[in-house]
Parts: C-alpha cells; structure tokens; sequence
C-alpha cells in the first residue's frame, strides 16, 4: 500500500491535545447546552426558549470542531480525531431527546424486527409495520445477536449499534476523502459538508437499516483503497463479506453501493486504463451489482413494490407534475398548522445558496484534478445535487429529496472540500493571476480558516432546518396541547396492556403513530393504514366501514380522542396518505366519526383509559353481527 502523501504545511503539524481537550470541552457544554433544552420542552417549555439552548448547544459542539480541523498545521490523525468527536456529539445530541427509548417511527419498525428475532430465533419474520424491512434483516439480526450474547435489552444493543456505525462513517468518510482529494484538509471540510446534510443530526442517528448499511459502504470503499497492492484472497474476501453485509441490510444503499462501485471502475478504467485497482474495483462492483440485484429478485420480493410503485415513481411524478404547472407546489415549512420560525426558513435558503454558489468554483477545482478517478466520480455525484432540491416543491417529495442527501452528501462534501484546503487552491490561482501583494496573501491566514468554518456552521444550522421539523427536533411533552407527532405514555399503557390482555399478534386498526406502538410494545399486528382509513372516517358504522373491517381482518380497533384536538403534522395524515383531505388539513378530526364506535351495536368497549380507547369489533370481523341490519331493525325497519 503507498503512503498517503501528506499536501504542503503538515510536515511540522503535530497532534495538539491541548486542542483536543478544549474543543472536547466546548463540545460538552453544547451537550449540556442541548440537555437543558430537552429537560425544558419535556416538561412544556415554549420552543421559542428552548430553542435558544438547543441552538447555543449545536453551535459549541460543531463551530470549535470545525475552525480547529480547518486550521494551519493541525495533524491529519488529530483531524481525524476531531471529525469522530464531531459524529459521536451530534449522536449524542439525538439520543438525549430519547435517552430511555426508541421514539422515531423508522426505529419502530426495526425494533419489532428485533424482538420477533430475539422471541422466534429466526430472521425473517413478517412485520406489518414495514413488511419490505423484514426481507434487509441485517440491523434486527445484528442487535438482537448483541442482545442475546450480552443480555443487554433490545434499546440499549441499538444504540451501541449504530453508534458504532456513527463512528465508522466519520472515520471512513475522512479517511476515503482523504485519497479522494489529497489532501488532509480537504476531506476535513468534506466532512464538515457531509456533517452538514439535512439528515445528518437526527435522522441518521436513529435505529434504522440504512444507518448500518451506509457506514458499512464506506468502510469497504476506505478498504478497497487500502488494499489496491495487496495479493492474496484474504483482503477481497473481507470486501466480500462487508459487501454481501451491505445487500442485506438496506435495499437502496445496496444498489447506490453498487452503482458507485461501477463509476469508480469505469473511471479507473478511462483515467488509468490498467492496474490492480481497476482489477480490484471491477471484481466488487459485479459483486454488490449481482448480490443487491440476486436479493431483490429472489428474497426481498415485495421490495420492489414498496420502492418503485409505492414511492419513487409517484414522487417523480407529483414533482413532475408540478415543474409543469398541472400541481400547485406544496407550501415549505408548513405543516399541520405549523409555520417554521422566519429566521429558520432564512437558515434553509442561506444554506443552499452557499451550496450553490460554492458548487461551480468547486466544480473547476475539481476540473483541475480530473486525472484523479475518485475526485471524477465525486464530482459527478456532486452536479447531482441542484435537482435534488426539486422534488421538495412536491406534496410528497421531500421525501426522496431528503433521503438522497446522505449519498449526494458524500460527493458534495468532497468537491467541496477542495475550497476549504486554501493553501493548495489559493497557490495554484495564484499561477495564473498577476502577482498578489504580500498583504493579501498574510489576509488569507486564520480569517480564510475563520471563514470557512462561518460558512460550514452556517450551512450546518441551515441543513437542520430543511432536514427536522421544528417541533420535532426538541422531545413532546407527555400533554400536548394539538394533535402529537410522536407516541405518548397512554398509548404505550393501553399496547401493552393488549399484549397483556389479549395475547400477541392480534389485529388492530389503529393511527398510523399508534398503530408503532402497538407492533412493538403490544407486539399486534396492526392493519396496514391505506385498508383502514374508511372504518374511522365513516360518520356510522356503515357498509363501507364494515367492508374494510372483514377486508383487513381487523378484531380490534384503538380510537384517539387527541386526534379530535389538532390537524396531523409531518407527514399531514392522520391514517393514510390516501385518507381524504391528506396533507391539506384545516380542521380536527370529526368527533362525530369517533363517537360512532361507543354506539354501534356490534361493537364493545373493552379499554378506557383518558384519551385511549379499545374496541372489539370481532363479531363484525367474523360475519357474525351486522351494525346496518342490527340498526334498521332497532328502528322498527325490516330490510327489503
């Protein structure tokens, strides 16, 4: 393996751990800066107050890191070091909003892939939060082995896991950056760039697939690289394995993996035509292509379903849709009654015009280092990132919008890179200008490092507030004063109950926050929310209501009265995207339509308790009772 070459100024850096003792300082009172906020909006703090803490905190945590790496003479191991630090704090700044428990929906569906693993020793189970998550076992399997082998609970094993993934992809991102540009620096601001996508803070901090399989790409792109020289089956065999880790944890990362795979051989092969790498590199990208594509095919059958028809295809066209006129674009930062704070919204829109401005000069620096195979794919991935902005115009399209970031990131963040190494950029522009005065030259010292890191934090803080709803950045109170956007006590009290009372695997109907918490803490298995919608919109117990009762197979019903209180926020449904008046809500649910429960005659109220309430609805389910028929005939009516 070559020695990495070091560029111009590290020959007298030396690892500072005075630094690193500091800017850990700073990162702990962020941290506690944050913990006061969370502690604050538990107990129903105004987010305009709270808000001032969380934001005071994020900024101690990521500024220091990112004027410190950025700097002149600092260490490529203590850069290093820093961009780990920077990815466990902003880990640990997720899981104090929800130090006890999963509360994320995603992380719902993957801990009940976890407990059936755990309850049937067995990896495929059905999961009718997810069905497609149950086919990429690859996360439930590894945390449930931890949990087994440690006796650790399912949470805690989580947790360990992906912070152990968070440490990878900051390690691994910094080191492949590293050989990307050449230079130390470069790749400590790519990983600031990348440190700045919308999802990076929160989303990918949570107990999901993809937040295991991404970490594992890196680490088997990071050794590709190192192994370029090595002979021996033993190296690519490694590769292998983490490949073939990769396919079976997360569907589109295996075939953005694959597809990245396969740009890095075809720019070996135009850029250097030959060598051991190009040999390497082309061996594992038809390995990740056949393995994602093998698993698609024959295991992960309703995958396909799940990811084209039911997601990728309508977000392009409702994005098309409105590029064209023929839909009005939804209303940004608004959502369920909610409007974002205004500097918020400016943050959003400061940060990606800074991406955006930034992009073409980054562009030509790249331009210049063209003869490099890993600056010309991530530069190819960079052009990408301008459209991905467009489907966020969409009803439903920030959705791929935003899942998009994690991989556009990684090639935006190492294009962009280039800008913040000023002493190889700055000299080479030098070349080609007349002679600049020595004054100006001393100007682009610690204020072009005092720059950079400004315009990093700052897209940083705006990356926050395009990837996280306000409201749901800071924990809900156990009282909300609306609707809630995330599970509340009671409704944990009545699925366990369920569990308790009625055994697992029952079938329940329930909104689409409760119905996670009834999957996991119940252990039911909850309908799927484009069946039901019609049992609880209906204003009676009608023929519509009865049909989706027999349809879906539903026993049980759980009723929210809460839902009765506000409009659904993020994602706008209270059920279901099909629901009516999904997404454009002015109005609380009708009361009428809950009410309708408490009354019909084939119904019975088996659990109350405050907001929640229990129906069984099993004689509806299994023919045995009719609530039309009943209804007429109590109404002195006799049918026909």
């Amino acid at each position: 393996m070559r020695p990495v070459a070091w560029p111009q100024g590290h020959e007298d850096s030396h690892f500072e751990f005075k630094w690193v003792l500091l800017v850990a300082l700073c990162t702990a009172l962020g941290l506690g800066s944050v913990a006061i906020a969370d502690a604050a909006s538990r107990q129903g703090g105004d987010y305009s107050v709270t808000s001032v803490f969380f934001w005071a905190g994020l900024l101690l945590i990521f500024a220091p890191i990112a004027f410190r790496i950025l700097s002149n003479n600092v260490h490529p191991h203590e850069q290093l070091a820093l961009v780990v630090l920077l990815g466990i704090a902003l880990y640990g700044a997720k899981l104090l909003g929800s130090p006890d428990a999963f509360r994320g929906t995603d992380e719902y569906v993957h801990l009940r892939n976890t407990q059936d693993i755990l309850r049937t020793q067995h990896v495929f189970n059905s999961n009718p939060l997810l069905p497609t998550a149950a086919f990429y076992p690859g996360l439930g399997a590894a945390t449930a082995g931890l949990a087994d082998l440690t006796g650790l609970s399912p949470f805690v094993s989580g947790v360990l896991i992906i912070g152990a993934a968070r440490i990878l992809m900051s390690a691994c991102f910094f080191l492949v950056a590293e050989r990307a540009t050449g230079s130390a620096r470069a790749a400590a601001g790519a990983s600031l760039v990348y440190a700045a996508n919308p999802l990076f803070l929160f989303w990918s901090s949570t107990f999901a697939y993809e937040n295991l399989a991404l970490p594992l790409a890196a680490f088997v792109v990071w050794w590709l690289g190192r192994i370029r020289q090595e002979a021996g089956p033993g190296p690519q065999i490694v590769a292998a394995m983490a490949i073939v880790a990769v396919t079976v944890t997360h569907h589109v990362a295996g075939f953005a993996f694959a597809a990245l795979l396969s740009a890095w051989w075809l720019a070996e092969l135009v850029i250097r035509r030959s060598g051991a790498e190009l040999r390497n590199v082309g061996f594992m990208a038809a390995v990740s292509g056949v393995a994602a594509l093998s698993w698609l095919v024959l295991v992960a059958k309703p995958a396909k379903s799940y990811l084209f028809t039911n997601n990728l295809v309508p977000e392009l066209q409702q994005t098309i849709s409105v590029l064209t006129g023929r839909t009005p674009p939804r209303h940004l930062f608004t959502s369920g009654g909610h409007v974002s704070p205004a500097w918020e919204i400016v943050a959003s829109f400061g940060a990606i015009s800074v991406l955006l401005l930034a992009l073409p000069l980054a562009l030509y620096l790249a331009w210049t280092q063209r003869r490099r195979p890993a600056i010309a794919v991530a530069t190819c991935v960079a052009v990408i990132y301008p459209f991905t902005l467009l489907p966020r115009l969409a009803p439903t399209g920030v959705v791929i919008s935003g899942r998009s970031s994690e991989y556009v990131f990684a090639g935006l963040g190492c294009v962009l890179g280039l800008l913040t190494a000023e002493a190889t950029w700055w000299r080479r522009t030098r070349r080609r200008l007349r002679p600049v005065p020595a004054a100006l030259t001393r100007w682009f010292g610690w204020r072009w490092v005092a720059v950079a890191a400004a315009l990093t934090t700052f897209v940083f803080v705006g990356g926050v507030t395009i990837g996280t709803a306000f409201y749901e950045r800071l924990p809900e109170s156990s009282n909300p004063p609306g609707y809630p956007w995330s599970v509340q006590p009671d409704v944990v009290s009545a699925s366990q109950w369920s569990r308790e009372q009625l055994g697992i695997n029952q079938r329940f109907a329930a909104n689409w926050i409760d119905a996670s918490a009834l999957a996991v803490y119940g252990e039911q298995n909850t309908a799927n929310e484009n069946d039901i919608w019609p049992i609880f919109f209906a204003d009676t117990v009608d023929a519509a209501a009865v049909h989706s009762i027999r349809a879906s197979g539903v026993r049980y019903l759980l009723v929210d009265w809460r839902m009765i209180r506000g409009v659904p926020p993020t994602p706008g449904y209270y059920f279901s995207p099909y629901e009516p008046g999904a997404g454009r809500y002015s109005q609380a649910f009708p009361v009428r339509a809950l009410q309708k429960f408490a009354s019909a005659p084939c119904t019975s109220l088996i659990y109350d308790s405050g907001f929640i309430q229990i129906f069984d609805v099993t004689l509806i389910e299994n023919g045995s009772c009719a609530p039309a028929l009943t209804s007429t005939a109590r109404n002195g009516n006799s049918p026909g």
